[in-house]
């Protein structure tokens, strides 16, 4: 049985902040809360938006509008989430009821930031919603539904990184969140460390497949982020691209200028994509297909959502075999047991439900 193979028997199909503080937000500055002086038991924080928001001292009933948030708050502080996203339910659902009974029974709200429900809110009225700093109705859901909404982000590496932190300090176990930040920020330093050494006329042209194999994405989405670290260019990357369209995750791109590009490798999504391209004439001529360098993304590494450092790994080694040397069934039990599990869920109970 291969590495790949094996690290399915540990790992579980889930998916799955910003600087909290007083100053003028940075993407590149530490995450810290601040205090100002608002009117008693408030605070005052600045998103992964870049807004200003003042939210309550204590935050003990909060929503999640996306997977992401979702999966963090539940690691960090499981009794605070009092709703979840719908993707978030499902990829759980290959647990017992016994072993998630109280996640199950929480209303679901969203998926991924859509179709959230005014009344479903104020019903359940939380302290706090979190949703992402790509969700257009940031300001317009504040006003309906009464209650702070704080952006958080997923569209880098980095971002994951700072949202562990962001997050955790929201939730006030602060000592948690900086160590899961700490251990993801240690596995994109290993993996860079490596990766950052190869020379840019040697680096891989890939271009990533979503689910529409004429779709890709924009360079600031957490897909491009891993193809970068990973060593790679991506698509968008060296190709025009206009300022909206750049935390797209599904741009529509002519075939003849994929064509023109000839990528070196291509990652899609599904399996079904990877098959679809290598069947399909109009792709037969491009170097990924003639090299055999067309490769589906694994459904539990996959290069989006919480699994996505995972998915960083699988890219670097699936790349560079020649030069990013890691030990990715070793990787993959440790990711599970530091970002999945809590005292909801112990690590024999996702053992005894993937076997």
């Amino acid at each position: 049985m291969n590495a790949n193979k094996k690290a399915l028997l540990f790992c579980v199909p889930l998916i799955g902040l910003a600087l909290i503080g007083v100053e003028r937000f940075s993407h590149n500055a530490a995450p810290e809360i601040g205090m100002n002086d608002t009117r008693q038991n408030d605070r005052m924080i600045i998103d992964m938006a870049g807004r200003k928001i003042k939210i309550p001292d204590s935050t003990n009933r909060i929503s999640a509008l996306h997977p992401v948030p979702c999966h963090m708050v539940w690691r960090l502080a499981p009794e605070k989430l009092i709703s979840i996203d719908k993707q978030f339910k499902e990829r759980f659902s290959f647990l017992s009821s016994n072993a998630v009974k109280d996640l199950f029974q929480l209303p679901v709200t969203a998926e991924f930031h859509v179709g959230v429900s005014r009344e479903q809110i104020l019903k359940i009225k939380p302290d706090i919603v979190i949703s992402l700093s790509k969700d257009p109705n940031l300001d317009k859901e504040q006003t309906d539904f009464l209650v702070p909404v704080v952006a958080t982000s997923k569209n880098s590496l980095d971002d994951y990184e700072k949202s562990w932190r962001f997050i955790g300090e929201l939730v006030g176990n602060a000592k948690e969140g900086n160590e899961l930040a700490d251990y993801w920020h240690g596995v994109l330093t290993k993996v860079t460390s490596m990766t950052s050494k190869i020379p840019d006329k040697k680096r891989l042209k890939v271009y990533f497949a979503q689910s529409n194999i004429n779709s890709t994405v924009g360079n600031r989405t957490i897909m491009a982020s891993i193809i970068r670290s990973a060593g790679g260019i991506n698509f968008y990357d060296v190709n025009p691209l206009t300022a909206q369209h750049e935390e797209n995750e599904s741009i529509v791109t002519p075939m003849e200028e994929i064509l023109q590009w000839n990528p070196d490798v291509i990652i899609t999504c599904t399996g079904r994509g990877r098959d679809e391209i290598l069947l399909d004439p109009k792709w037969a001529t491009i170097n990924a297909v003639r090299n055999k360098r067309v490769y589906a993304s694994l459904n539990f590494e996959r290069l989006d959502g919480i699994p996505c450092l995972l998915g960083l790994v699988w890219t670097a080694t699936t790349l560079y075999p020649d030069i990013v040397k890691l030990d990715f069934e070793k990787e993959t039990k440790t990711f599970f047991s530091k970002i999945f599990l809590n005292d909801r869920i112990t690590r024999a109970q996702i053992y005894e439900e993937r076997n």
